[in-house]
């Protein structure tokens, strides 16, 4: 495997679960206000989670090679 594929790879891992991260810390808070109930939190965690499996290795493809 070459070093830009697996530079790839690791950024794209890094990238989803920060950003589902972010989604659940969000929804958490949004839970803890009263703004959102538990099956609102699952559906926009599970919205990212969709979201997020094609947008994280094209943004870690486009950021490794600029970076290049």
């Amino acid at each position: 495997m070459r070093p830009f594929a697996v530079g790839v790879a690791g950024l794209s891992a890094a990238l989803y679960v920060t950003g589902l991260s972010g989604v659940l810390a969000w929804v958490t808070g949004l839970r803890r206000r009263g703004l959102a109930d538990t099956r609102a939190a699952r559906d926009w965690y599970l919205l990212a989670a969709l979201i997020g499996v094609p947008v994280a290795p094209l943004l870690a493809f486009t950021l490794v090679s600029a970076l290049r």
